[in-house]
């Protein structure tokens, strides 16, 4: 269960990648790679899993992803519809960490920006004033050429290290296997849940389908995400739900069933567990934000 190694190409003339996405959908492999990566969603909903974390992803999510850190965005299923016209768009940046030099980093002035790799290897979500400031950012170095853009990539690491605008997404010391048939088996687990988490999935059919015992499956599972698979089954049902919530006018009934929960009671228990807050609260506030 393992994610995969993902090779970044950049330019023979650049030092870094900069790149703008439209596709159909995002790349839907859990994968990490030793670039950090600095990705704004410029239109595209689904469901981002970064470490052990499983939250909803929407247009305008602005993130930075550690070195090595496992992620995967997957687009809604609408997106994968054989009709489909949706299209899925992103502003990424990917660069090394030592990309300046390991003398640059031991720099007196670099603290706050090796503070940022640091906490940057937990994912790191952007929001407020400074969010708009690095899209700004990131819009130019996509044209920038020569030493201008290694200015801007300092700029924007800068900002961010100064910003108090950070939210961390993940738990810290995540782990990643090392084979390529454990890499297949995570891949098709997570696919599995987001594909059937509105059906009956017991302990027996989830391991069977990763080719472990559930013993096995559940001491490899929860050492890999830190997770137990029903509490990473039940975000996945909770994260669902919040977008029915915000998105739809259906009843709280109606999507608790949606979301593969036999019964309400214990839908609202475990949605305010996650939240804080009750499924109808949680409703309430986000017609207001909206």
């Amino acid at each position: 269960m393992k994610p995969k190694l993902l090779k970044i190409s950049v330019a023979p003339e650049n030092s870094f990648s900069c790149r703008f996405d439209s596709v159909p959908f995002f790349y839907n492999e859990w994968h990490f790679h030793p670039e950090i990566e600095l990705v704004f969603i410029k239109n595209g909903t689904g469901t981002q899993f970064i470490g052990n974390d499983i939250a909803h992803f929407n247009s305008g999510d602005l993130v930075l992803v550690g070195s090595n850190l496992p992620h995967l965005w997957r687009c809604d299923e609408d997106y994968f519809a054989k009709e489909s016209t949706l299209v899925a768009e992103s502003l990424v940046v990917h660069f090394l960490p030592t990309i300046f030099g390991e003398t640059f980093l031991h720099l007196p002035e670099n603290r706050l920006i090796v503070e940022l790799f640091k906490k940057a290897k937990q994912g790191i979500k952007i929001s407020g004033e400074v969010k708009e400031k690095i899209i700004d950012f990131m819009q130019t170095l996509l044209l920038a050429k020569g030493g201008e853009r290694i200015i801007l990539l300092l700029q924007i690491l800068n900002t961010l290290a100064l910003s108090k605008n950070l939210e961390l997404i993940a738990a810290n010391n995540m782990e990643h296997p090392s084979s390529e048939k454990e890499s297949e088996r995570m891949n098709s687990v997570f696919h599995y849940l987001i594909d059937n988490f509105y059906k009956p999935i017991s302990l027996d059919d989830i391991a069977a389908r990763a080719n472990l015992s559930p013993n096995a499956f559940c001491r490899f599972f929860k050492s890999r995400t830190k997770k137990t698979f029903s509490q990473f089954l039940m975000e996945i049902r909770i994260n669902h739900a919040c977008k029915l919530l915000i998105d739809t006018e259906k009843s709280i009934g109606t999507i608790c069933f949606d979301c593969g929960f036999n019964n309400a009671s214990h839908f609202n228990r475990y949605f305010k567990q996650l939240n804080g807050i009750t499924p109808l609260e949680y409703r309430k506030r986000q017609l207001l934000k909206g």
